[in-house]
């Protein structure tokens, strides 16, 4: 889910009020790992969606609970600082507390998978939903929510494509970032360097950087 913040501005002539627009995404896919080079690939189906729709946006800020094993680990810390040399845009990470409660964001799959249900228990069996390709035709005709597919093939060539494997090795990342869990704001100030905050309002602030 991405919000596009508005604003408020007063004169004599009139007030313009300040909004928050709301926009969904659903990505489909046939890769069943939620690992860190399925993340990089969705970010990039991200970015490159909001380029192409609002080439205005300057920086992006990623919000996600904290799930290590595929969200809030040093590899995917290490891909934060490379996203302007991967996509051309700057962003941050913002983490909140793992399994702190549900948000607009769950209730997007959930709602799918209830139509998806739905549909095929109303169906015949030539429409029936077997596959993930299948998913993803049958959730595309929703207008109000970007439904994209993306398969292994793709995410296998997108690695290769910024060779992130070669990356992750020749600097041992596993271990860069000692006390991660507890760290919940990002924030990229070069390649292999980030500022890491308990809170994103935080003033106490933890520069970590990648030696080569």
């Amino acid at each position: 889910m991405i919000k596009k913040n508005g604003f408020e501005f007063v004169a004599n002539l009139g007030t313009l009020l300040s909004f928050v627009e709301c926009l969904f995404f659903f990505q489909c896919s046939d890769y069943l790992e939620r690992d860190v080079e399925f993340v990089h690939s969705v970010q990039r189906v991200i970015v490159e969606y909001i380029q192409s729709v609002y080439p205005g946006v300057k920086k992006l800020n990623y919000v996600s609970d904290g799930a290590p094993q595929h969200f809030k680990n040093n590899k995917n810390i290490f891909n934060l600082t490379y996203h302007y040399t991967d996509f051309g845009l700057p962003a941050s990470w913002t983490f909140c507390a793992t399994a702190h409660g549900k948000s607009a964001v769950d209730g997007i799959g959930a709602a799918f998978k209830h139509r998806a249900n739905r549909h095929t228990l109303c169906s015949n069996s030539s429409s029936v939903i077997l596959t993930p390709e299948d998913l993803y035709k049958f959730a595309r005709h929703n207008n109000e929510i970007n439904v994209f597919y993306m398969n292994r093939t793709h995410i296998k060539h997108n690695c290769e494509r910024y060779d992130l494997h070669d990356r992750w090795k020749q600097y041992r990342v596993e271990e860069w970032i000692k006390q991660i869990r507890s760290q919940h704001q990002f924030d990229p100030i070069g390649i292999k360097k980030v500022e890491c905050r308990r809170t994103s309002c935080s003033g106490n602030i933890e520069t970590n950087e990648v030696n080569n």
